[in-house]
């Protein structure tokens, strides 16, 4: 876990659901066209970025996948929470909501940025890290009410990138250690291409790639 999500994780729901990545010192991103491809299917369902924006800003993201939608809400170091919206994937192209109201594009579109260049900076990353609860009193006491854990395990998983996760090519490589693989697009030999969701691979019974292992109390 880096310092950084060590910072914000604390304001963040939920942790232990999220794969998370640090994407560091953002710089000023211009008005760009934004791909439907790479916003609406990010890596995991879902995926928790931390970063510091062109203002200096610390920030976290959430990046929630639904059925042709995501859901993005976030925070930042002042605990300045941003109102979550969905974008959702229609025939006519993308529509924006909050709550059961339709919002311009423009409304959200410096956060749609920001998130789109998070996907894409981190979208050949080689690790991503990952909370569990820890075994605790304190947490054992808090879930029997109904309440989320306060202490977690983190893991630093290992991450099979995207260009590897292709049709089979043969070859006599041994199966490698369990390790975890992103979501990503598969080019079909019949010219068609499919979301592949993010899953676990490799034999566990040769062990579980962590590359390291921290205890957040």
């Amino acid at each position: 876990m880096t310092p950084l999500i060590r910072e914000m994780v604390t304001l963040s729901p939920e942790p232990e659901s999220a794969m998370w990545f640090d994407v560091g010192q953002c710089q000023r991103i211009e008005a760009m066209h934004v791909p439907a491809e790479v916003l609406m299917h990010p890596p995991f369902p879902r995926t928790a970025i931390v970063g510091i924006d062109s203002a200096g800003v610390k920030f976290a993201l959430w990046v929630m996948a639904g059925d042709h939608s995501v859901t993005i809400g976030g925070v930042n170091a002042g605990q300045k929470y941003l109102t979550p919206f969905a974008v959702l994937e229609t025939p006519e192209g993308l529509r924006y909501y909050r709550g059961d109201l339709e919002i311009d594009r423009a409304t959200v579109n410096t956060t749609l940025r920001v998130v789109l260049g998070s996907l894409i900076k981190i979208k050949d990353a080689s690790e991503g890290h990952r909370a569990t609860a820890a075994k605790s009193p304190t947490n054992a006491r808090r879930i029997a009410k109904g309440k989320p854990p306060l202490v977690y395990d983190w893991h630093t998983v290992k991450l099979e990138k995207s260009s590897q996760a292709s049709e089979p090519q043969g070859g006599t490589h041994a199966t490698p250690r369990r390790h975890q693989c992103r979501g990503h697009w598969r080019n079909c030999k019949s010219g068609k291409r499919v979301w592949v969701k993010d899953c676990w691979r490799g034999d566990a019974s040769k062990g579980t790639v962590f590359k390291d292992y921290e205890v957040k109390q």
